[in-house]
């Protein structure tokens, strides 16, 4: 009896002692990894853009939606969060034709997003800018009168003609976390004597 319940021992062993070898194999260094550095954009910030697609009273209807531009980089702490040339959209919220009688055309646009880090950022609170200043008026309603003097914007037969290039601000609605770019974290990194840089 005695040597049946050695054996069975000794045939046991090799199969324990591969459990522990496998237990102790788990590499105690894997670790999560740490959060890579990034820029927090809050809600509200203002952004620079540009109306890309040409548009018109005349011919817009509404609901149309045209493309957007970044035309400033986003800054956080003065360092380039979101570089300029970010891709964006609007909506046409109205638009109406000069009609008899003199009355103006009208167009109303809204910003709805900005491309940024893979995601659609909305927008809210577009206002057309007009030699440095804004345009508060636009931003709720159009007709001629908040566009006298407006680079690329044109007046002709009541009609209100908006060309390439068109500047306007909007606000972010919502927050956003963009991922540091590997060149500004170089930039960053201050250098160690020695190193080339």
């Amino acid at each position: 009896m005695k040597r049946v319940l050695l054996a069975a021992a000794l045939m046991c062993a090799p199969a324990s002692f591969a459990v522990a070898q496998d237990g102790d194999s788990a590499d105690p260094s894997a670790a999560p990894a740490p959060a890579a550095p990034s820029f927090r954009i809050p809600a509200g910030v203002t952004v620079h853009v540009e109306i890309v697609d040409p548009l018109s009273s005349r011919t817009s209807q509404r609901g149309d939606t045209f493309a957007l531009r970044l035309v400033e980089p986003i800054l956080v702490n003065n360092e380039v969060a979101v570089p300029a040339g970010a891709v964006g959209g609007g909506e046409v919220i109205d638009a109406q034709r000069s009609g008899i009688g003199g009355r103006q055309g009208q167009l109303i646009l809204a910003g709805r997003f900005l491309e940024i880090n893979g995601q659609q950022v909305r927008l809210r609170g577009m206002q057309i800018l007009g030699n440095g200043e804004d345009r508060s008026a636009t931003s709720t309603g159009v007709s001629m009168i908040p566009y006298v003097g407006v680079v690329g914007v044109f007046i002709q037969g009541g009609e209100i003609e908006f060309q390439h290039g068109v500047r306007a601000t909007a606000r972010l609605a919502t927050e956003v976390i963009v991922p540091q770019a590997p060149a500004a974290l170089a930039e960053a990194e201050p250098n160690v004597e020695g190193e080339t840089p």
